[in-house]
């Protein structure tokens, strides 16, 4: 286990999931932070899977807590950042990755579906960020984790998810500026991943001149969340990053003048979040 994010209290919406959450609440575990595992899904027993990424977390010889509450709700959103404060008494790190997806062409799009998925991607992330913020900002530090998709500029297999995902950017960019002098950074990840909501997902490119990426596997995004959540990545805020296996892109911010140039870094196999932190500051061109 890593010690990076020793006594640093964490909390990871849709982490109970097999996929990018619950890799992504692993990972934090195992640097040493403790997480609050979110999910109001259950297995077919009618059990809640966030119970069994705790159990994981623990058996590893991690800490972690399970919440069930939804992110869709205000209250939900309070309840969620609550557990943390409640339990390990503070909030540290928030990873927005709780999500829902129906793929339906619009004309059957009813205003259910698009609220439950804007409920769900855009509101959710303002409902658990902004108790989050606040617990932040007496502290004066804190690192919010958004996760969107590129989907959000391109056909996803429904315009609510697409419409959601890029309210995301938005939402990222809007915040991580608001919060730029407070110690909070804010930043958004745009992963290509096999999951339960994308299954069978094929591989896909950082940039039309790089190869597809060699992995979908969702244990491969983790470990970029991970370094983001570090002290050591304090002076990075208001960016995009693509990962996808070993690929690890960072996009310039829509509008953003002048016009940037995506860099692309690609290591054949799973970053460290030790190798990140020499990598991307240079990049960056962040101390």
């Amino acid at each position: 286990m890593g010690q990076s994010l020793k006594n640093k209290s964490a909390v990871v919406t849709g982490g109970g999931s097999g996929g990018i959450g619950k890799a992504v609440a692993m990972a934090l575990a195992a640097e040493g932070a403790q997480v609050v595992v979110n999910d109001i899904g259950r297995d077919p027993e009618g059990n809640y899977i966030a119970d069994k990424t705790v159990k994981e977390i623990k058996a590893a010889g991690g800490t972690a807590v399970a919440n069930y509450d939804s992110v869709a709700t205000v209250e939900g959103g309070k309840n969620i950042i609550g557990t943390a404060v409640k339990s390990f008494g503070k909030i540290d790190i928030l990873v927005n990755c709780a999500g829902n997806m129906k793929r339906l062409p619009v004309a059957e799009v009813t205003e259910d579906v698009w609220k439950s998925i804007i409920d769900v991607h855009l509101n959710g992330h303002f409902n658990c960020s902004r108790p989050a913020v606040l617990e932040m900002l007496k502290q004066k530090s804190g690192r919010i984790i958004n996760f969107s998709s590129r989907g959000a500029m391109s056909a996803s297999g429904n315009i609510a998810y697409t419409s959601a995902k890029a309210g995301i950017l938005g939402f990222t960019a809007g915040l991580a500026i608001e919060l730029k002098d407070t110690g909070i950074t804010v930043n958004c990840i745009v992963p290509s991943a096999d999951t339960k909501l994308f299954p069978g997902a094929r591989p896909k490119f950082a940039l039309e001149t790089i190869p597809a990426t060699i992995s979908l596997d969702p244990d491969y995004i983790a470990p970029l969340v991970a370094y983001l959540a570090t002290d050591d990545a304090k002076n990075i805020t208001c960016q995009f990053f693509y990962a996808s296996g070993g690929d690890v892109c960072i996009y310039p911010r829509m509008l953003q003048l002048p016009g940037g140039t995506p860099m692309f870094v690609r290591k054949n196999g799973k970053w460290t979040v030790e190798e990140l932190n020499k990598v991307l500051p240079p990049l960056l061109g962040v101390g």
